[in-house]
């Protein structure tokens, strides 16, 4: 994702209200919103070379995940530990939490990984931010995909503690294979994210 991004902070309104303000805002096309760190950000849409990062992982995950979970994205996740509402590049949760869902979110309490791309108006946050806020609301896994990372690396976390912390991290360079955990079991092969 390119661009600019603008942050509106609201530092003296109640949760409840910034949650209101934020479930209510309208956005051009193009664009999208999330709740980070007390401040409403938004942010462009991803750019082609992103969407192609999250195509080739949608389909190794898909390959490999068991029938009853779905990979997708744009889906909101909603962090109770902080407050935040977060919209990962990809996630992955059981079929019937999308199927019955009432709200415009997910709990992260429902969610079995998250994946964020880094871009450059994205970096700081999903290497720092989202990292902490994902593991202080125990999001089983955290992948943090970096093509910002000198030649490109792909990071897992795991096994939050709920401090804003994961006690694994295992980051493997573009070109090199890691291995998610429970309950996919799964050898991702990282040499398909290299750019030509």
């Amino acid at each position: 994702m390119g661009g600019l991004v603008m942050t509106a902070p609201l530092p003296d309104q109640e949760s409840h209200d910034m949650l209101r303000t934020y479930a209510q805002i309208e956005l051009p096309e193009g664009q999208r919103a999330e709740l980070i760190g007390g401040e409403i950000v938004i942010s462009p849409t991803p750019t082609n070379y992103h969407n192609w990062i999250y195509a080739q992982l949608h389909r190794l995950l898909d390959r490999g995940t068991p029938d009853e979970l779905v990979v997708t994205n744009t889906t909101t996740v909603a962090l109770p530990a902080t407050g935040e509402r977060y919209v990962p590049d990809l996630l992955v949760c059981e079929s019937a939490v999308l199927r019955d869902a009432r709200e415009w979110q997910v709990p992260a309490e429902d969610v079995l990984l998250v994946g964020e791309i880094t871009s450059m108006s994205t970096v700081l946050r999903d290497r720092k931010n989202k990292a902490q806020g994902y593991g202080r609301s125990r999001v089983p896994l955290y992948l943090l995909v970096d093509p910002l990372d000198g030649e490109g690396s792909a990071t897992v976390f795991a096994e939050p503690d709920g401090s804003g912390r994961y006690r694994v991290e295992h980051r493997v360079l573009f070109g090199e294979k890691f291995t998610l955990p429970e309950p996919f079991g799964l050898e991702i092969d990282t040499s398909v994210l290299h750019r030509e």
